[in-house]
């Protein structure tokens, strides 16, 4: 019971946190718990920054990577078949599958990704 409710008290404490990206990828590091809660929270609207600041296409590249290696195998596969060749930081699954988490999807930024 001291579990669930232990739960229950830091998402609604890490909701008030989702526009404090810095304080939630700080969050992400405390501990798995803590960790899972707030990687939900920092993905649910991954695209949310400006695309042309610095840096800000190298992580939007990163990040469609990142949903690209949560894709079954045979997504993947049709999409070197169609000539579409994505580099995915690892052949490993990622830890979590982000794009779960994922409750916004910018078309506008994945095309100027790609």
């Amino acid at each position: 019971m001291a579990f669930i409710l232990q739960v229950d008290c830091l998402c609604e404490v890490f909701e008030y946190l989702e526009d404090d990206r810095p304080t939630l990828y700080s969050c992400l590091l405390v501990n798995r718990l803590w960790c899972k809660i707030s990687v939900r929270i920092l993905w649910r609207n991954i695209w949310n920054f400006d695309i042309y600041q610095k840096d800000s296409l190298r992580v939007a590249t990163s990040i469609l990577s990142t949903l690209i290696a949560c894709l079954p195998n045979e997504s993947k596969e049709l999409l070197h078949e169609n000539n579409i060749f994505i580099s995915t930081p690892t052949f490993n699954p990622p830890l979590f599958n982000y794009a779960r988490f994922c409750k916004v999807l910018s078309i506008d930024v994945v095309d100027d990704i790609i």
